[in-house]
């Protein structure tokens, strides 16, 4: 006799990034320039902290950040968790596995 695998809902980190964040460089700017003028003067400046990592000038406003973005998924299939209710049953909408409604994970991490 088959036994199909129960699906919980798991939390794994989806993408990791680095983001430098210039706004320092060009504040107080944005109060006196519409969206577009602002974007371009943004632009500006990643060029010059491009230039920075290039020839190493001083940029001591630029700040660097570690972005961990995270995503609930089933762990039978691995994809976006969404439940769906057949016939009275929980399903997961990716893969039909049967969640099992014990308790919740939604503190696990899976990396």
């Amino acid at each position: 006799m088959e036994t199909k695998q129960k699906a919980k809902k798991i939390k794994i980190l989806s993408e990791i990034r680095v983001e430098a964040d210039v706004s320092a460089m060009c504040w107080g700017s944005q109060y006196r320039m519409s969206e577009d003028e602002w974007a371009k003067q943004l632009e500006r400046a990643i060029k010059d902290f491009h230039d920075f990592l290039r020839d190493h000038r001083s940029q001591d406003l630029v700040t660097l950040d570690i972005v961990r973005e995270y995503k609930n998924v089933c762990s039978v299939c691995k994809d976006t968790w969404e439940p769906d209710e057949i016939d009275g049953v929980i399903l997961c909408a990716y893969c039909g596995a049967e969640i099992d409604e014990g308790e919740p994970n939604d503190n696990q991490t899976i990396t």
